[in-house]
């Protein structure tokens, strides 16, 4: 006869084997889309310089409106900026650089009575794989609770785009110094 205590011990060993599983793949599949996006390129000028910029939009509709309807929005209780810092301690500048200025961005918004929130309601962290699994669960990127990510080349980020998903903003960059060019424009877009 097996004992009660080895069937418990049995049963959660199952369970935390379920746990990791659905934790690896929500890990690896929290920024999935679904579709095609309608996508259009446009020059970005920051100063002196240019660059070509995609956008992508899982969600219809003028991205730019939906850029700002997600991150300053009267239901939004906190933004989450996210990033990974990288290696070569020199390309980090520039990283922190970006956040700091939607961070900014952010700050003037709920100054000015934009946004229905404290200061710091605005949560930049480095992006864990639990804070994926967070995306992927909808715990985080959901309406109340959107998501700006920095998707920087130490992480896949191979392009300079903008891809507009629910709730989630992804700022993709082929360079570190073209992140502090995109979160211009999200600043821009936020303060406007």
């Amino acid at each position: 006869m097996i004992s009660n205590r080895i069937k418990i011990g049995v049963g959660l060993v199952i369970i935390l084997i379920a746990f990791g599983a659905y934790c690896t793949y929500a890990s690896a599949h929290a920024f999935d889309t679904e579709g095609e996006p309608e996508t259009y390129t446009f020059p970005l000028v920051v100063e002196d310089a240019t660059l070509d910029v995609t956008m992508a939009s899982y969600v219809g509709g003028d991205p730019n409106k939906m850029i700002q309807y997600t991150i300053v929005s009267p239901t939004v209780e906190r933004v989450y900026i996210l990033f990974k810092a990288s290696e070569q301690e020199t390309d980090n500048p520039s990283l922190l650089k970006a956040s700091a200025s939607v961070g900014e961005a952010l700050g003037a918004a709920i100054g000015k009575g934009r946004l229905n929130m404290k200061p710091e309601d605005v949560i930049a962290r480095e992006i864990t794989w639990f804070r994926r699994v967070l995306i992927y669960s909808g715990i985080v990127g959901t309406e109340s609770k959107p998501v700006i990510y920095f998707k920087t080349p130490n992480v896949g980020g191979t392009e300079n785009r903008i891809i507009v998903m629910k709730n989630i903003i992804i700022l993709e960059t082929s360079t570190y110094e073209n992140t502090v060019m995109l979160a211009s424009y999200i600043r821009y877009l936020v303060m406007s």
